[in-house]
């Protein structure tokens, strides 16, 4: 049995204590090498940047759910002022450590080992939330309590992008998709390809689209907080 540290074992998603010195070449094999793609897009939808050089537009407040070993965090990070604030999340204990080795000199990120359910975060704190690859590890009710969670924290007019698996609409994505499902065999997944996650995101408070989807089985959600 893999070996959990305490604050994954707080949680009943799945974590990645024991894959957290490997993942980094794991990742790539397993999303195909398209990690850094669906990174970017995840990036460009966050809207980080503005035309308007005398604004503080670039100074935000961001937060990566389920950031892993911070590779999408550092991108973000890069992209931004030294007075934003950039933070990733997991409650992988082990990849909190790798994503800290791997922090280098950036001065406006920061990671951190925590609940996604749960986030130790004041009301209306963040601009930014991402989130990328991880609702697939979480049951349907820990589903709608991140997106609780996700809601809570951003501030009015905020915005959040989820990139994840979802139902597949093409033979490829058919085969990928139910290939990891009988691969892992996490019935997380299977949510997923269900429907389960638009279903969550149809019942949160978040005004929430498909913007794209690619891979034949992966969407792009823009989530928004209106209110």
């Amino acid at each position: 049995m893999n070996k959990r540290s305490p604050m994954a074992e707080k949680t009943e998603g799945i974590t990645l204590d024991h894959a957290a010195v490997v993942y980094d070449w794991l990742s790539p094999m397993m999303t195909l090498g398209s990690e850094r793609r669906s990174n970017l897009r995840a990036i460009k939808k966050l809207v980080l940047s503005s035309d308007d050089e005398s604004s503080d537009w670039r100074r935000l407040r961001v937060l990566d759910l389920g950031c892993g070993t911070g590779t999408l965090t550092r991108m973000i990070s890069d992209r931004l002022t030294a007075d934003s604030d950039v933070i990733g999340i997991d409650a992988a204990e082990k990849m909190i450590e790798v994503a800290d080795r791997k922090k280098g000199e950036r001065d406006n990120l920061r990671f951190k080992a925590a609940l996604a359910e749960d986030l130790p975060f004041e009301d209306n704190s963040f601009d930014r939330a991402v989130s990328t690859f991880f609702f697939h590890h979480i049951n349907g009710e820990l589903k709608a309590k991140v997106l609780q969670e996700m809601w809570r924290v951003l501030r009015p007019g905020g915005l959040a992008v989820i990139v994840d698996v979802d139902m597949p609409y093409n033979l490829f994505g058919k085969i990928c998709a139910w290939s990891g499902y009988r691969l892992f065999n996490q019935p997380e997944i299977l949510e997923n390809i269900e429907g389960k996650l638009r279903e969550e995101l149809d019942d949160s408070l978040f005004d929430s689209y498909i913007d794209s989807r690619y891979g034949g089985y992966i969407s792009l959600f823009i989530l928004k907080k209106n209110k």
